[in-house]
């Protein structure tokens, strides 16, 4: 999220988010993951799209949003935005790669499992809100 954000995040995760597991707003992003604890993420920013191997992941979306401050906050949906782990962020305008993997892994939503989430950004006028891959659990 933008920390000068003012989107309204009670609306972030509406039918096509809860499907892509990827809620966009203007100048936020919420990640769904297939477990409701803290699990592992990582952010990374490109200069450009970078190749992914999507057979080394279980489910990809792939949205969008906009950096006006320079500074987005990085948090849980249970967290405070004023303790979220600041990351700086170039201004403009992002495509975002939301990845998972290990989802396998998980039996029940509390018990340890080894799924692992990833965000990729990197600078992108595109409008593309879709899922790449979907997991279907078994």
């Amino acid at each position: 999220m933008d920390v000068e954000s003012d989107n309204n995040t009670s609306e972030i995760w509406t039918e096509k988010a809860l499907e892509l597991k990827l809620g966009v707003l203007p100048n936020s992003l919420a990640v769904g993951t297939f477990r409701n604890v803290e699990v592992p993420i990582e952010v990374s920013l490109y200069e450009n799209e970078p190749e992914v191997n999507f057979s080394e992941w279980d489910h990809a979306s792939k949205g969008y949003f906009t950096i006006k401050s320079g500074s987005c906050a990085v948090f849980g949906c249970t967290d405070y935005l004023h303790d979220a782990a600041k990351i700086e962020i170039p201004k403009g305008d992002y495509a975002v790669l939301s990845l998972a993997k290990g989802l396998g892994s998980i039996t029940e939503e509390w018990e340890d499992a080894d799924d692992a989430y990833r965000v990729v950004l990197w600078p992108s006028s595109t409008k593309e809100y879709k899922v790449i891959k979907r997991y279907e659990s078994k």
